[in-house]
């Protein structure tokens, strides 16, 4: 089986590693990025993961900057940034960029499989269009969709591309298994087959939303009991005795990396395009930058 991994950041990177190591799959790992390909030939990990960096040193991955190169793959799982504008609004242009570079290359009963977090209808009202556009084939019957969203937490010693659980959904239920199959041979984690993909692009927009309003909270209430004379931590502490409906949160500089910050922006656009305003999602978005 050929397997193309378009984008080599925090994401693609580490599993292409995972795919290599299993030394059963043809796999092409591709990027724009020259310098970055050049780095990742003399084993230097362009990011900041340990397990990576140990995978990098026991396999010698094929990589491309050739996009031309990865026709004829049975499966590609695209990787790429979906960061926001300056306006909040969410920025699609390296997946749309990415989706159409496969349309180029892709064949009759491929999968395409996108890993980047995206909002709840971006494979139905985008990403399947897009294909429609740039190629023949039909989706669903000539070649199929599926998401898989990444969970990467990078720098993190207990968990990492391997034991992570994934969600997976698919424009068909064969198409599903196919590439939880995959996931399954390659990883070590839970596998979890989702109804559609509508449904399973929502997964990874909820976790990071549930996390960023938590902060925002607890964030909020540091200062709250700073003025009262509460130490925050030892109430923290306390409540979390308690063996259901508490989840401790604790105060911190804010909330930082790719998605955290980002995710909600997705969440509040998409729903607004629906006709429902996420008035408490913005709130703690607004909390979240005032607190830190």
């Amino acid at each position: 089986m050929k397997i193309a991994v378009v984008g080599l950041g925090y994401v693609g990177l580490p599993f292409a590693c995972a795919i290599a190591k299993k030394n059963k799959y043809q796999l092409l790992a591709f990027d724009i990025n020259i310098e970055k390909l050049n780095q990742i030939k003399e084993k230097d990990c362009p990011i900041d993961d340990l397990q990576c960096q140990k995978d990098l040193d026991q396999i010698d991955l094929a990589l491309t900057s050739d996009i031309s190169d990865l026709a004829g793959s049975d499966m590609f799982f695209v990787c790429v940034p979906t960061p926001i504008h300056s306006d909040h609004s969410p920025d699609l242009s390296y997946i749309e960029k990415a989706v159409i570079s496969v349309c180029k290359v892709v064949s009759k009963d491929a999968i395409i499989v996108i890993e980047s977090t995206i909002n709840p209808g971006v494979c139905d009202e985008i990403i399947i269009p897009l294909i429609a556009e740039n190629t023949d084939f039909v989706v669903g019957e000539d070649i199929h969709i599926a998401h898989c969203p990444e969970r990467i937490n990078p720098g993190d010693k207990k968990w990492n591309v391997y034991n992570i659980p994934r969600n997976i959904g698919a424009t068909d239920a064969e198409s599903c298994k196919k590439v939880a199959d995959f996931y399954r041979d390659v990883l070590d984690a839970e596998i979890n087959e989702m109804e559609d993909i509508k449904t399973c692009e929502a997964t990874k927009i909820i976790e990071n939303t549930f996390r960023d309003i938590n902060i925002a909270y607890v964030n909020e209430l540091a200062k709250s009991f700073d003025v009262m004379g509460i130490d925050l931590s030892k109430v923290i502490k306390g409540a979390s005795n308690k063996p259901f409906a508490f989840m401790p949160h604790f105060p911190s500089c804010g909330v930082g990396g790719h998605c955290i910050p980002v995710d909600p922006y997705y969440l509040i656009d998409r729903a607004k395009k629906s006709g429902f305003n996420h008035s408490f999602l913005k709130l703690a978005r607004k909390s979240c930058i005032n607190n830190q």
